[in-house]
Parts: C-alpha cells; sequence; structure tokens
C-alpha cells in the first residue's frame, strides 16, 4: 500500500471516530458496572500463587515454631514490660509481619487509587476490543473502494472468518491461562526458595496476566490472518517465507519485553509463536496461494 492509501484510512477512521467512540464507550461503562470485579476475581482466585508456601510441610512447621516464639515474647511484654521485653516485642511484631506478608493469598494495593484505575484500564481495553471488528471493517471497505485489494466478502464469508477468529483466540487464551498457571508458580516457589517475600502489586500482577493471555490469542490467530492476508493478495506468500528469520527475532523480542526477564519465561512465549508462524505458512502454501 502506498502512503496515499493509508492516509485514506485514517480519513475514514476520522470520519466514523463518534461510532467508534460510542462502542468503546458504553462496551467500557457495561463492563465496569458488571464484569470488572468478576474478572479481576477469577485471574486472582486461579493464578495469583499465594497458597505455595502453604503446601510446603517443612515450611508450614518453621513457621508455626516461629509464631509459638512470637506469642512466648509479646507475653513477657506484657507481663513485664522491660526494656529488654520491649526490644524482644518489637522484633517479634517485625516478624508477624512478615509472616503475614509471606502467608498472603492475594496482591497488594500501592496506591489508594490503585484498584479503581485497574478497573478502568481494564473495561477501557474491553470496550477497544469491541470496537476493533468495526475498525477493521471500515480499514477493509476503504481498501476495496481503493481498488488496494480485490475481494468480495459477504456477509456469510465475514460470519465464518468471525466464527473462526473468536475460537482461535478463545483456544489461545485457554492454552495461555494454563502456562501462566505453571510458569507464575514456578516464579513464585523460586522467589520464596530464595528467601525473598514476593509482594504482588494487584495492577502489575492483572497487568502482566491479561497481557499475556491477549499476547498468546492473537498468536493463535496467526492462522488466519495470513491466510485472508494471501487469499486476498494484501501479502504474497513469499513475503512471509523470505522475511520469516525477521520475524523469528521479532517474536523473540516480543517475548523478552513481555514476560520477566529470565530464558524459561521469554521462551514459553516465543517458541509457540514461531512454531504458530510455521503452522501458519504451511497452512497458507496449501490452501491461500
Amino acid at each position: 500500500m502506498e502512503a496515499r492509501d493509508w492516509l485514506a484510512i485514517i480519513a475514514r477512521l476520522r470520519r466514523e471516530f463518534l461510532k467508534v467512540a460510542l462502542i468503546v464507550i458504553v462496551v467500557s461503562s457495561i463492563f465496569f458496572t458488571f464484569g470488572a470485579n468478576v474478572v479481576i476475581g477469577k485471574i486472582i482466585g486461579d493464578l495469583f500463587p499465594g497458597e505455595a508456601v502453604i503446601e510446603n510441610r517443612e515450611k508450614i512447621l518453621a513457621i508455626a515454631e516461629e509464631l509459638r516464639k512470637i506469642a512466648s515474647d509479646l507475653e513477657s511484654y506484657a507481663l513485664h514490660p522491660s526494656e529488654t521485653n520491649q526490644s524482644l516485642a518489637l522484633a517479634a511484631s517485625k516478624s508477624l509481619v512478615r509472616i503475614a506478608m509471606q502467608l498472603s493469598t492475594s496482591p497488594v494495593l500501592l496506591t489508594p487509587l490503585e484498584g479503581l484505575l485497574l478497573y478502568l484500564k481494564i473495561s477501557l481495553a474491553v470496550g477497544i476490543a469491541a470496537a476493533l471488528p468495526y475498525i477493521f471493517h471500515l480499514v477493509l471497505t476503504t481498501l476495496k473502494d481503493r481498488g488496494v485489494v480485490n475481494f468480495s466478502l459477504r456477509r456469510t464469508t465475514a460470519f465464518k472468518y468471525g466464527i473462526v477468529a473468536v475460537l482461535l483466540f478463545i483456544l489461545g487464551v485457554i492454552y495461555g491461562y494454563n502456562m501462566m498457571k505453571f510458569f507464575i508458580r514456578f516464579l513464585y516457589t523460586m522467589a520464596v526458595s530464595q528467601g525473598a517475600i514476593p509482594l504482588y502489586s494487584l495492577s502489575e500482577f492483572v497487568n502482566f496476566v491479561a497481557l499475556m493471555l491477549v499476547l498468546f490469542g492473537m498468536v493463535f490467530e496467526l492462522p488466519l490472518i495470513m491466510f485472508f492476508l494471501v487469499r486476498n493478495n494484501i501479502v504474497s506468500y513469499e513475503t512471509l517465507s523470505y522475511y520469516r528469520r525477521h520475524i523469528y527475532v521479532a517474536f523473540f523480542v516480543i517475548g523478552a519485553i513481555t514476560t520477566p526477564p529470565d530464558v524459561f519465561t521469554q521462551l514459553m512465549v516465543a517458541v509457540p509463536m514461531v512454531a504458530f508462524f510455521e503452522i501458519s505458512l504451511l497452512f497458507v502454501r496449501i490452501f491461500a496461494r
């Protein structure tokens, strides 16, 4: 596409801005009222690994012994409030806070508005996602009117594309959700074994999970996207095949940016993306050329 084609798309989107904004506002408002709390609660309940310490029997026995010592020091200070007992009581209080944090089964709020801003951010993201099909329709219509692409999306064809896209995205989210359970627990257990207290911010934790799920969902859309682009002569199969190494590098960069700084989680994101790209390329070679 040439620069004037992109300008035509931008002009079309600007004319339709009020409709797009209305979709975003309505969907975001409904989700903020009825869905945000359910989604965040589900993510925390399923993926937050706070019970990892509780499942360790030796750790529990050590904590129980430490709690008995804390109770003894606090009782000594209550019965005999001397300076020595006061120092022991202060140390016991700090230890009690540390144990409480270690056994926490939910993230923490770092600022008073963190919870509200998280609700607004997720609701806005859902609203934008709801407007994407309409935006995609505007882009395709503009390209078709300008003769950039030559295709005819009848209602039945568009419906099929939509159904397949939704199913692939759901499969990607399910895959990512199960993978997240594994490597979040792995990272949490590793931090605890190193003697650290992993306190996760509610906003950062949910944002990380949501980003990863969207990323996995988009990865599973690759076969459909590439099929559509090649089938309608927007991008050629030869171009995708020629630049595959560059695309691999982009996948690993995305994995490095969107995951914690360890090779294990980066590979868990990048390798499925590479595999799906190759599967998509084979699918396109057979059916779309």
